[in-house]
């Protein structure tokens, strides 16, 4: 297997996964939700400005001089598709962040798509592993070479035969011990990493190790502190558009989408009542 393959398919399946979180209404046919949200994942901070009559969003970075807070007021776009050199400001563009402190959502999708290759491979290898209970030992360079081509054929799936007795009475076989644990494990750490990932992006995927029944409200705790970071990129996205609006004159409107657009408690705050509620419904004591 190809470890930067398998890191590149998942880091492309995790983005995809991510670009469906918010949805937009009114922006500019000369600007694509999908390559707005795109750029916003990957660099954590775009500029939503107009250039020539058409609008733009650009990818920047900070210029001049900075405010009392240390941040700076200006911004160089450098785009030599549309040969666009400009410094612009606060006057005449928006800033629009993906989070609080601009941070790309591509760094946490990097961090789970290496956990993910790594535990990826590591099945693999156990799955093939599981074709080949022994060890070979080999005593000369021909003993080996046909332990390897048998080695080969049984990677590839096939039925690995040595066909001479020499060579055969050449090798020796030690027994592994049976490990059929570990790849269960793998398993459960494959979907614990995804289950992870999902939560911190705000959807609920409640990953139980135990395989135990939880209570109500344990569901609802769990779905709802899921939704601070994914809120935060929404607050962020908030500010941006009533900015452009003003600013420019547009009609612009972003909302969670799909799985995202689902709250618990129809998205009105849990209170002390919602949990004291549901205290009775403890699936460990019903298990009991």
């Amino acid at each position: 297997m190809d470890k930067n393959k398998i890191n590149s398919y998942i880091s492309d399946y995790l983005l995809n996964s991510a670009l469906s979180i918010f949805r937009y209404e009114g922006l500019p046919d000369n600007v694509k939700a999908v390559d707005l949200e795109k750029n916003l994942l990957r660099f954590g901070k775009i500029l939503f400005t107009k250039w020539h009559d058409e609008f733009y969003i650009f990818s920047y970075s900070d210029t001049g001089k900075q405010n009392y807070l240390g941040e700076y007021t200006h911004y160089q776009v450098n785009n030599p598709y549309i040969q666009c050199n400009e410094v612009f400001s606060d006057d005449n563009a928006v800033r629009i962040f993906n989070t609080d402190t601009h941070e790309p959502l591509i760094n946490l999708m990097g961090m789970y798509s290496e956990l993910l290759t790594e535990n990826y491979i590591s099945l693999n290898v156990k799955i093939i592993n599981s074709r080949i209970p022994f060890l070979i030992s080999a005593r000369d360079s021909s003993t080996r070479q046909s332990a390897e081509i048998f080695l080969r054929q049984i990677y590839d799936g096939k039925q690995g035969i040595i066909a001479e007795q020499p060579i055969f009475d050449s090798l020796n076989v030690n027994p592994l011990s049976d490990k059929a644990n570990d790849l269960t494990q793998l398993i459960e750490l494959n979907k614990f990493f995804y289950s992870d990932y999902f939560q911190k992006i705000g959807l609920t995927n409640l990953y139980n190790n135990i395989h135990d029944r939880i209570s109500a409200t344990e569901t609802e705790f769990t779905a709802t502190s899921i939704y601070p970071y994914v809120d935060n990129m929404k607050r962020n996205r908030d500010m941006a558009v009533e900015k452009i609006n003003s600013m420019f004159g547009l009609s612009v409107s972003v909302e969670f989408s799909s799985s995202w657009d689902y709250r618990i408690n129809d998205g009105k705050n849990l209170t002390e009542k919602d949990f004291k509620g549901n205290s009775g419904e403890n699936s460990n004591e019903d298990a009991k």
